[in-house]
């Protein structure tokens, strides 16, 4: 059988409140996933600097049981741009994305559901 990747992206994400200003709107970035499978996953998620060059700057891997779900959140607070991807060896995993400010209010516009997200399957 065939082992699939399926991989999400929120794209390129403007962070900085102006062209200068860091910290940028979004201090975390919460990555939430679920696994509606009957099988464990494996998910990965990475991070990337886009202030020019893009640099990958964390990442986190885990394993989610069948009908279980997790979060790992990643500081985005220095970042004036930045990418997040995700990717998981299961089409039953869902994942979204959601930025919070110093308060821990969710950031409307850093805020992705699971249709949002650009995603692909690579066989």
């Amino acid at each position: 059988m065939e082992l699939s990747i399926v991989k999400f992206s929120t794209g390129p994400v403007e962070n900085a409140i102006n062209v200068t200003t860091l910290p940028g709107e979004s201090r975390t970035f919460f990555v939430k996933a679920v696994n509606n499978g009957r099988t464990s996953a494996r998910v990965q998620i990475r991070l990337f600097r886009l202030n020019g060059e893009k640099v990958l700057v964390a990442t986190r891997t885990f394993t989610l049981a069948p009908g279980s779900s997790a979060f790992r959140v990643l500081n985005v607070a220095q970042l004036a741009q930045f990418e997040v991807q995700i990717r998981t060896n299961s089409r039953h995993v869902l994942v979204s994305g959601w930025g919070k400010n110093a308060a821990g209010r969710i950031v409307a516009a850093h805020r992705y559901t699971p249709e949002e997200l650009a995603k692909s399957v690579v066989r």
